[in-house]
């Protein structure tokens, strides 16, 4: 174990609907691993924010 290439853990929690979000989400790429789907999602990933504060 003390052999891992990955060695570090991080936990984090979810409500049942964004679990069930993140499994639709999984559906969609070739991926039944959650693991290294979030990992790939957050390494990868990107967020976009649009600024809305002129519009009204």
């Amino acid at each position: 174990m003390n052999n891992r290439k990955r060695n570090m853990q991080i936990k984090f929690r979810v409500t049942e609907e964004e679990r069930s979000l993140i499994e639709e989400k999984m559906k969609q790429v070739p991926t039944n691993n959650m693991e290294a789907y979030l990992r790939k999602i957050a390494i990868d990933g990107y967020i976009i924010q649009v600024d809305h504060s002129d519009i009204e």
